[in-house]
C-alpha cells in the first residue's frame, strides 16, 4: 500500500525537560498534523503518557484512531504507533538540547490500510506535506506555552 514520510525540525526556547514534560500531555498532541483532538488518554505508573485515542478528519470525514507506545528515551525521543480504519504508521520526536532551548525534529510515516484507502491516500498526503512544517512550528511554539 502507498506510504509516505514527512520531517520537520523547529527551536523551542523550553528546556528539555519542560518540553519532555509537555510530551505527557496528551492536549500537546493536538498540535500534530493529522490530530484534530485527543482522549482517553492513559497514564503508566510513572506518569509517562502511555497511550491515548484521538480524532482525525479527512476529506469532510472523520476518523477514530488510536496511539500506542513505541520505542522512547528519556527527555530524546518518543514514538506513538498510530492507525486509524484507514490509515496506519507512527509518529516520533526526537529532541536535541540547545543552549537557549531545545530543537523539536517530528518525523511521521504514514501508509494506507487498504486498497480503498490507497485511493484517498494521494490527498492526505499531499496535505499534510503542504503544512508539515509550519505544524511542526507550531507544536514546538506550544511547547513554551504555560
Amino acid at each position: 500500500m502507498p506510504g509516505q514520510t514527512f520531517n520537520a525540525k523547529a527551536l523551542t526556547t523550553a528546556s528539555i525537560t519542560t518540553v519532555w514534560e509537555r510530551l505527557q500531555v496528551p492536549t500537546t498532541w493536538e498540535g500534530i498534523s493529522g490530530v484534530d483532538s485527543v482522549f482517553e488518554p492513559r497514564h503508566d505508573e510513572a506518569g509517562q503518557l502511555a497511550g491515548f485515542k484521538f480524532h482525525s478528519t479527512a476529506a469532510g470525514r472523520q476518523y477514530a484512531g488510536v496511539a500506542r507506545p513505541g520505542p522512547r528515551e528519556h527527555e530524546a525521543s518518543l514514538t506513538w504507533d498510530i492507525a486509524t480504519s484507514e490509515i496506519r504508521g507512527w509518529v516520533r520526536v526526537d529532541l536535541q538540547p540547545l543552549d537557549a532551548g531545545t530543537r523539536v525534529e517530528v518525523t511521521m510515516h504514514l501508509e494506507s490500510v487498504s486498497m480503498m484507502a490507497s485511493l484517498g491516500f494521494p490527498f492526505i498526503a499531499s496535505a499534510i506535506a503542504n503544512g508539515f512544517q509550519q505544524t511542526v512550528d507550531h507544536f514546538a511554539d506550544g511547547m513554551s506555552e504555560g
